[in-house]
């Protein structure tokens, strides 16, 4: 059973999540519309899966906190599987893409991976100390 503070900190991550799929969308409309990726689809597959992303992705955390490797591994394919859901649909919808441009998107994806690694580790170690400390 998850508590308030937690379902507080799920839905502050969710949500913020769903303000970078705004930001993300004028990205690809603006560099990407004219590949063939549209961003109004880009748009609805982002919307929807960051939403379940943010939400798996803390729960994840959570269950690694509290050393629940079953949920943690459920949890983990959920958060990794909506996390790329969007980089798959630029790349399956995406025609006529100069290779600098493959490498741009590749790049732009090692880079979020870093840094939604860097934050899940992060959060499990403050999770961590604070659960400790309780």
């Amino acid at each position: 059973m998850r508590t308030k503070r937690q379902t507080f900190w799920e839905r502050l991550w969710a949500s913020t999540i769903i303000l970078y799929t705004f930001a993300a969308t004028f990205v690809v409309w603006k560099a990407l519309h004219k590949y063939g990726v549209n961003p109004y689809i880009f748009f609805l597959v982002d919307l929807v899966t960051s939403w379940f992303y943010g939400v798996a992705s803390a729960r994840f955390v959570v269950a690694i906190i509290h050393k629940k490797i079953s949920e943690s591994q459920k949890w983990g394919w959920l958060s990794a599987i909506n996390f790329m859901l969007p980089q798959i649909y630029i790349l399956v919808s995406a025609h006529r893409v100069p290779r600098e441009v493959y490498i741009i998107i590749f790049s732009a994806i090692s880079v979020m991976v870093a840094f939604a690694v860097v934050g899940v580790v992060s959060q499990i170690k403050t999770g961590r100390k604070e659960k400790s400390a309780e």
